[in-house]
């Protein structure tokens, strides 16, 4: 997620390189390369050869939910949400069908939220969003508006 943002941050309408989201973010470029193979077969992004080639976000980031983006790399964060009722039993100390139905619940509401929540968004709220080539820059006002108005909630890791 971390480098999507940073591809959405950093591109100006321009592809970004690989090796330097890796860089800004610490990550490993390999690893990075295995997620944005599976960003770019999805449709997410799209690769640009050349020497000013890189990476580029296909569609306006308001359009980009960090539900598509999870689902796509980070398939155990769904898994663990929604498996294992012997262990959530023993955490809970409750009954296995009741912990069950509380997971599928959670899931559903974990899966929900993070496809309201879209890379704009997060350029918004983190105040980052100084692209002057913004793929959606009347949502991004908009977003804006809301929030310096209260009506929409900040995000509370960002306060």
């Amino acid at each position: 997620m971390q480098a999507l943002f940073d591809l959405a941050h950093f591109s100006h309408g321009q592809p970004v390189p690989l090796h330097l989201i890796a860089q800004r973010q610490e990550l490993s470029l390999p690893f990075l390369e295995q997620i944005f193979n599976r960003l770019k077969k999805s449709g997410i992004v799209a690769s640009v050869r050349g020497p000013k080639g890189g990476y580029i976000i296909t569609r306006p980031c308001n359009q980009v939910t960090v539900g598509d983006v999870l689902r796509l790399t980070d398939s155990g964060f769904y898994a663990a949400a929604k498996e294992d009722p012997l262990m959530a039993k023993s955490a809970l100390r409750a009954d296995v069908k009741m912990n069950e139905l509380l997971w599928k619940q959670l899931s559903s509401q974990i899966t929900h939220f993070m496809d309201t929540i879209t890379l704009a968004d997060l350029c918004v709220e983190s105040h980052s969003n100084t692209c002057p080539s913004c793929t959606c820059p009347e949502y991004t006002v908009a977003v804006q508006e809301q929030l310096d108005s209260g009506q929409r909630k900040r995000c509370a890791a960002l306060d």
